[in-house]
């Protein structure tokens, strides 16, 4: 019982993104899929839920060969998609997302309330009778790990036998994971198999059966997960030619900060208080806390000014009256935020149209105003192999790219006809849902712009992250800044005492 996929071949124009990948996914099973960027991972799973047709290959489903014209050929045929950035409608109840689109009705079109709470409540008792969510509240007030969980179930409502969930875990802290990785692992044994992509490499690790590994569009290995090791897995996804990637290359770092760029003191936004904080030229400063301890809120606060209450910021000297997002581009900050699909890109614009989002007027024709899209085309192009943004082109819809991919176009539309005008940049998770490769080329990036000069905040709830790049750290508990961290006293153990407030 399963679902086969035999030499599969996606071409686009110039791209080969899939080259003869050859797989089965089992119904009993949790099958995890992994690469780096570009590898072809989004590609193979588009063409699995239907959302894509390949230019060859064929699909077998226990045996039959069948045709994934669209997502309700493949719901048709049993195979549901969870995509990473997920699909739930913010202002409905966890209920009416349940149900959404396949709403019980009364005479007249008109949507019957109560048939629709029992309908939910009864998908919820069905799958996970052990899990307990409020279906009568507007969806993004539930915790992450619960959206997530409505959108597994909202997958299952119809008769499901392989569901493709893709980076479920990306935005969730650990407490959350953990409940999430007992739910994958409960539905291949009630007929359910799962089709896992993650960047962890230890969560595929854990909770898969088999793991396929995809490089440059191609199948490299399927192995059973308790045969392999996660160096061999890391091994398998980067192995190249030994030459160093275009970001990779040629990396030189600062050897000391320069002057202070920015600073603030009597810092208080929402329940976040900071008395002093600053940060010098070339610098990278890690901010670190438990969820809800306040650094993510800090580096926001700097730059869109959202729940200032009170105290002082100073931008290279000078006393600023007033902080929001468009002042702060303006003088020279930059904002790559988190979930960048909500907060930084357009999913329906191509690749150029976003990275020419934040600097249109570096392609405009003299003082007219009017834009060039051969300038615009060739901007884009420098800018996405300065990043190694791996796409067919700079027309490809950002929908259609990987993750990684997305979060270099979320960083590289700030440095769009850009040259040097940002002092100080700021990230939060910067890395969030992509892989090891192109974690290591954004980190990359990341340094480059700290020896070019910019001050670099970055905050993450991926420690190992911040030791990577990082100069020193700020840790965040219960609302406050404590003291920092030197590199030299980086350790996990030393992150995770600080954060709780432990004395080392």
């Amino acid at each position: 019982m399963s679902v086969s996929l035999s030499d599969i071949v996606m071409q686009y124009p110039g791209t080969r993104a899939l080259d003869g990948v050859s797989v089965d996914f089992r119904f009993d099973e949790v099958h995890g899929l992994i690469g780096e960027n570009g590898a072809g991972k989004t590609t193979l799973v588009s063409i699995l839920g239907g959302s894509k047709q390949p230019t060859a290959g064929r699909i077998q489903v226990d045996g039959t060969e069948v045709m994934l014209a669209s997502a309700g050929d493949a719901l048709r045929k049993g195979i549901a998609h969870v995509s990473q950035e997920g699909s739930l409608v913010p202002a409905l109840d966890a209920a009416q997302n349940i149900l959404l689109g396949d709403e019980p009705r009364l005479a007249l079109g008109i949507i019957d309330r109560r048939a629709l709470k029992r309908r939910a409540a009864a998908l919820m008792d069905r799958w996970f009778p052990d899990v307990s969510i409020d279906l009568d509240v507007p969806v993004d007030s539930l915790p992450m790990a619960d959206q997530k969980v409505i959108e597994i179930v909202r997958a299952l409502r119809s008769d499901i036998r392989l569901l493709i969930l893709d980076e479920p875990t990306a935005t969730l802290p650990a407490r959350e994971k953990e409940s999430l990785w007992a739910i994958i692992r409960s539905l291949p044994a009630r007929g359910v198999g799962i089709v896992l992509i993650s960047h962890f490499l230890s969560e595929v690790k854990a909770l898969s059966d088999r793991i396929t590994v995809l490089r440059d569009g191609r199948h490299i290995a399927t192995r059973p997960a308790g045969e392999t090791t996660e160096a061999e897995l890391v091994d398998h996804m980067l192995q190249r030619s030994g030459k160093p990637s275009a970001t990779e290359a040629g990396l030189v770092r600062a050897q000391e900060p320069g002057p202070t760029v920015f600073e603030v003191n009597g810092w208080r936004a929402g329940n976040v208080h900071v008395d002093r904080f600053s940060i010098r030229a070339g610098e990278i400063v890690g901010l670190i806390g438990l969820t809800g301890a306040g650094h993510f809120g800090f580096a926001r606060s700097i730059y869109t000014g959202e729940g200032v209450i009170a105290g002082k910021a100073l931008f290279k000297g000078e006393a600023l009256a007033r902080i929001d997002a468009r002042r702060m581009r303006k003088r020279g900050v930059a904002f790559v935020p988190d979930q960048r699909m909500e907060n930084s890109l357009v999913a329906d614009w191509e690749v150029r149209e976003n990275l020419a989002m934040v600097h249109p007027e570096h392609a405009a024709i003299g003082g007219l105003g009017v834009l060039s899209p051969a300038r615009e085309r060739r901007e884009a192009a420098s800018i996405m192999k300065r990043l190694n943004v791996k796409a067919h082109s700079s027309a490809q819809l950002v929908k259609d790219l990987s993750g990684g991919n997305k979060q270099k176009v979320s960083i590289g539309k700030w440095l769009y006809g850009a040259d040097d005008r940002y002092g100080l940049m700021i990230f939060v998770e910067p890395t969030e849902g992509v892989d090891i490769g192109a974690k290591r080329e954004i980190h990359a990036q990341i340094r480059r712009l700290a020896a070019q000069g910019a001050a670099i905040i970055v905050t993450s709830s991926d420690l190992m992250e911040i030791a990577e790049v990082a100069d020193r750290v700020i840790p965040f508990v219960n609302g406050r800044a404590s003291g920092e961290i030197a590199r030299s006293d980086f350790s996990e153990n030393r992150f995770i005492s600080a954060m709780a407030g432990v004395l080392p």
